[in-house]
């Protein structure tokens, strides 16, 4: 009889794990397609206790604990969803036995650390899974509780990490500013990660501007106090009195102080003169003011039918399609279950200090040696001079760069007209355009981008790439086929054309040598990511609309111009992205599409590095309403905070927490 209760048990455990995995797969589909806006990973508790800084704990004895309240795992948080659903298919005869005893016997206790309200497993992941997929509200538990140290600060159930990550900025901007102390009153509390360092910075250029002005110094604490009661608050006063606020549900009065600095210096840059902070409240709440009702009825009839027409109409690329995973019993099911399931041979695992300098310097070379990179410093190199003219209060010279094979290489470099002195210096990489396109003489998505940076204040430098503009007579897919080949690839011969690119722009005069950046749109802007990853006097890098078929080979099918031979066997994209560590990059993509999320997947995995070398006002990632085309004022911004207002770039090479 046993074993007839046994062989339907072991049945009924069956049917259970393939309904957890059905669950799991629509329930990430769901989260990758924008159609539900619950929190799908589990959270590291790993994270959580770096970020908030825990550091004692509490044996509070055994309990039922409430299973929606646990949301996160120590060592298993990519093994589960946030409800625990299974993700891996090797846990399936682990979680078909403890579906047994929960069938037969009941199941044990787990072990849970409490943090605020929220619970993350010790030991008791499968449990926490079956328990839940067969519909139980509490578990019983040991538990160890954790305080965070500052008060007002906890996790909660419904926490995400980018949560974490304001309450851990929120926690260091107190530890410096002490205006919990000077200002018990504050609340300054915003919803956004990055926005802290940007008051950080605003009350540091403040402190400065008093010691200017007093003639004597000031503390920074003593500067946060007198920024806080002379210019925050008062700010403040005139937010609430507009009722601005109102337009913005879920947003705070400290989150409309930050958008309207920001827009009020980005007013100033445009009209050349400093609005009054009441004009610049009354222009956003215009911008955003809530339509009425019939308004609001139109707008969502229009969304309801542009959905409609984009599931008849094929997509307009591949890039912003999400493809549905392929079955396991099919070639490319197969295939990516065999990635997922090998971890590459070189893969970051949280080294720190000299640790982390010899694996980076040892993933540069692995880099180096799968693309047969063959870099030739372009010393003494004889530039020619094809024309100079003077548009728009910037010089543009047409240049012809010699390369490593000896091909003239065209360029356009662009510089201030009235520059005194040597400035800082950018890369600007025209990807699937052209150098006519950057350099302001023909309309594209580049938008001028190397025009409008020089006409800000820097020296930009823009060179034609091997099957584009005057050197497309083979497109470079066909030229990528050929260097294949020889062992290399279309990206290999772009970068060794761009490392002597920036020979030339660091030897000339008129640039900064030690204050030079990289950027581009696209393509361009994964050119610019691999040139920083791969060389340390790119100092800081913006990365726009770049997604490649490093971050998402289903979802993006291109030829792979962008291709690493061998790469995933020693190193995924996340590990190329940490390779710049610590210097600064900025991740600037069009909000609301399919290959930003997919970019941000791969953004977040890069994020931990920076906070645990406590600096990640280096790393940013926005979305902009500038669709495929080149945003500038974010990139124009980042450069002047890394390149202008750092007084020694150096410093860039290095990070506090290392």
């Amino acid at each position: 009889m046993s074993q007839e209760v046994s062989g339907i048990t072991q049945t009924l455990s069956r049917e259970r794990w393939n309904q957890a995995r059905r669950k799991a797969f629509w329930q990430k589909l769901s989260s990758s397609l924008g159609l539900s806006k619950q929190p799908v990973n589990l959270l590291s508790f790993e994270e959580v206790q770096h970020k908030l800084r825990l550091t004692q704990s509490a044996y509070r004895g055994l309990q039922q604990v409430e299973l929606d309240k646990i949301v996160g795992s120590v060592g298993r948080y990519h093994d589960f969803t946030r409800t625990f659903l299974p993700l891996i298919e090797g846990d399936r005869v682990r979680w078909q036995r403890i579906a047994e005893l929960q069938y037969e016997q009941g199941l044990p206790p787990i072990e849970l650390y409490k943090v605020g309200e929220a619970y993350f497993v010790k030991d008791g992941n499968h449990r926490v899974s079956v328990a839940r997929e067969f519909g139980a509200k509490t578990i019983e538990a040991y538990v160890w509780e954790y305080e965070t140290p500052v008060g007002g600060l906890s996790v909660t159930a419904g926490d995400v990490l980018d949560d974490l990550i304001v309450k851990a900025e929120y926690r260091a901007f107190l530890d410096r500013t002490r205006l919990d102390l000077s200002h018990p009153e504050q609340n300054i509390v915003l919803t956004e990660p990055g926005m802290y360092p940007e008051l950080e910075l605003e009350i540091e250029l403040y402190r400065q501007n008093l010691e200017r002005i007093d003639g004597e110094p000031h503390t920074y604490q003593q500067a946060a106090a007198d920024w806080y009661e002379m210019v925050y608050t008062l700010a403040v006063d005139i937010i609430r009195e507009s009722g601005v606020l109102e337009i913005f549900p879920g947003r705070t009065e400290a989150d409309l102080y930050v958008w309207v600095t920001r827009h009020r210096k980005e007013l100033a840059e445009q009209y050349g003169e400093t609005l009054h902070l009441r004009d610049v409240v009354a222009r956003i709440a215009e911008r955003r003011r809530r339509p009425a009702l019939w308004e609001r009825v139109v707008q969502t009839t229009t969304r309801s039918v542009k959905a409609l027409v984009s599931t008849l109409a094929p997509p307009p690329s591949a890039a912003e399609e999400f493809i549905i995973p392929p079955r396991d019993d099919e070639p490319m099911g197969r295939l990516l279950a065999s990635l997922q399931t090998t971890e590459p041979e070189m893969t970051y695992r949280g080294e720190r200090g000299e640790a982390w300098r010899a694996w980076r310097s040892a993933l540069r070379t692995k880099v180096t040696e799968l693309l047969n990179l063959n870099y030739v410093p372009a010393d003494g190199a004889v530039i020619d001079i094809v024309e100079h003219t003077t548009v728009s209060g910037v010089e543009r010279t047409k240049l012809l760069l010699p390369a490593a094979d000896g091909l003239p290489i065209p360029a356009y470099l662009l510089a201030p007209a009235d520059r005194d002195g040597p400035l800082p210096g950018l890369l600007v990489f025209a990807g699937h355009g052209t150098i006519r396109e950057t350099a302001g003489l023909e309309t594209g998505l580049p938008q001028a981008n190397a025009l409008a940076l020089a006409q800000v204040g820097y020296v930009t430098l823009t060179f034609e790439e091997r099957g584009f503009g005057e050197l497309g007579q083979v497109d470079h897919e066909g030229l990528d086929s050929a260097a294949r080949l020889l062992g290399r690839t279309w990206l290999t011969m772009i970068l060794e054309d761009a490392l002597r690119a920036l020979d030339y722009l660091q030897s000339r005069p008129d640039v900064h040598a030690d204050r030079l950046g990289a950027t581009g749109l696209g393509l361009g802007a994964g050119l610019a990511l691999y040139l920083a990853a791969l060389d340390e006097r790119i100092r800081a890098a913006v990365v726009q609309n770049y997604v490649g078929g490093g971050i998402d080979v289903l979802a993006v099918r291109g030829h792979g111009c962008d291709f690493v031979p061998g790469l995933r066997r020693y190193a995924d994209f996340s590990d190329v992205a940490r390779l710049i560590a610590p210097r600064p990059v900025l991740y600037a993509y069009p909000r609301g599409r399919a290959t930003t999320r997919m970019a941000r997947l791969w953004f977040d995995r890069t994020r931990p590095l920076y906070e645990s070398f406590r600096c990640p006002d280096r790393l940013r990632f926005v979305e902009h309403e500038a669709g495929t085309r080149y945003h500038c004022p974010p990139a124009r911004q980042w450069f002047d905070r890394w390149l202008i207002e750092e007084e020694d770039t150096s410093v860039l090479l290095w990070a506090p927490g290392e």
